[in-house]
């Protein structure tokens, strides 16, 4: 199903594909991201999540020898314990005072999940990292479930998948959903669509912002929604090319931690991997660009047919094409003078034709 509008000051309704069926003791320690990569959306929306996450992991050295199954009997427990002995009894408060809850059991239901989290079981949001503006990932345990469930402290990537890992074991329509480089868990049966912030701990209760607070608070721009970029769940797919583009930020900041472009470089596969599985993703568009751009700089000479400086002809030629269908007809170049040849595209794919 095609995200559709929710309105001018919302997201997008992208329904949750909820799996019909899954096996609860499958064997995932052999499963490869191939594997994964290969399936279709409803297969893969009855991979559990955790698993999913773990076997991206699995892909860095340091963490190759992670016991998966050892992990989903951990969130197991959890489950079991909540569904069994929490959230029975935590519900006479609902149905005491509904409207407190906006009489939606599904909102009051998604809360106790990180009532449950934070008080039942100490996990929060690791506090080395909460009030730094910049952070570099070169430990992956904080972005990978792993670490979550062994240190009781995580990110919002590693929060936001631990809780659609923990709402899937539920039953219940939960994915990812993007604010700009920021993750929260959304809810979106296609009827309603609730927001989830995964790494709200401290305060022994639960934050839920609507579309409208989100889109002012992290100023996104309309086109970051209508691309279908943010504030929509994400398909089954698009949320494997997000473990995929963490695992791929914990290489980019190997690199940069040691100042070598060769291990900046080294991540370029796993930024273009992540790419193909949420191609319209912006962070992992702006991040994979970069790269990419680097790696041009070390394959051609810098006044070559690809390097590039040479890009920067056909970039100016898709602004102005794109531009008038998106303004009108009557759009105005800004920068008249600077106003390219129309082959600048055709001069660079041409220089190609030869070699594919």
């Amino acid at each position: 199903m095609r995200p559709t509008s929710l309105g001018p000051y919302q997201g997008l309704s992208s329904p949750v594909i909820v799996a019909t069926g899954f096996d609860r003791d499958c064997d995932y320690s052999r499963t490869t991201l191939g594997e994964l990569v290969s399936m279709r959306d409803e297969e893969l929306a009855a991979i559990d999540p955790l698993a999913m996450n773990l076997v991206v992991a699995k892909g860095i050295p340091a963490l190759d020898g992670l016991d998966v199954g050892h992990y989903q009997q951990l969130l197991d427990d959890l489950v079991l314990d909540f569904s069994r002995r929490c959230l029975p009894q935590w519900e006479l408060a609902f149905h005491d005072c509904p409207l407190d809850f906006k009489s939606d059991i599904r909102y009051f239901r998604l809360g106790m999940v990180c009532q449950y989290l934070e008080l039942e079981c100490g996990i929060q949001y690791k506090r080395d990292q909460r009030d730094v503006d910049r952070i570099l990932y070169t430990n992956p345990s904080d972005l990978f479930l792993n670490g979550v469930l062994d240190t009781r402290e995580g990110t919002c990537g590693s929060l936001a998948a631990l809780h659609v890992a923990f709402g899937w074991r539920m039953g219940w329509p939960v994915s990812l959903a993007c604010v700009n480089s920021h993750y929260v868990l959304r809810h979106d049966d296609g009827t309603t669509a609730i927001n989830i912030e995964a790494t709200q701990s401290g305060h022994g209760g639960f934050k839920s912002d609507p579309d409208d607070y989100l889109i002012r608070e992290k100023s996104l721009p309309a086109i970051a929604i209508q691309s279908g970029s943010d504030l929509r769940a994400l398909r089954p797919r698009e949320m494997l090319g997000v473990f995929v583009g963490l695992r791929a930020r914990h290489l980019q900041d190997l690199g940069k931690q040691a100042g070598r472009e060769d291990l900046m470089l080294a991540s370029e596969p796993d930024w273009l991997q992540a790419r193909s599985l949420f191609p319209t993703n912006r962070a992992i568009y702006k991040h994979q660009m970069v790269i990419s751009a680097m790696r041009g700089v070390s394959l051609f000479e810098h006044d070559e047919v690809g390097h590039p400086n040479t890009i920067k002809g056909c970039l100016e030629e898709i602004r102005r094409v794109r531009a008038k269908p998106r303004f009108g007809s009557g759009y105005a170049n800004p920068n008249p003078e600077r106003n390219l040849p129309s082959d600048a595209i055709d001069e660079l794919f041409s220089s190609m034709e030869a070699g594919i």
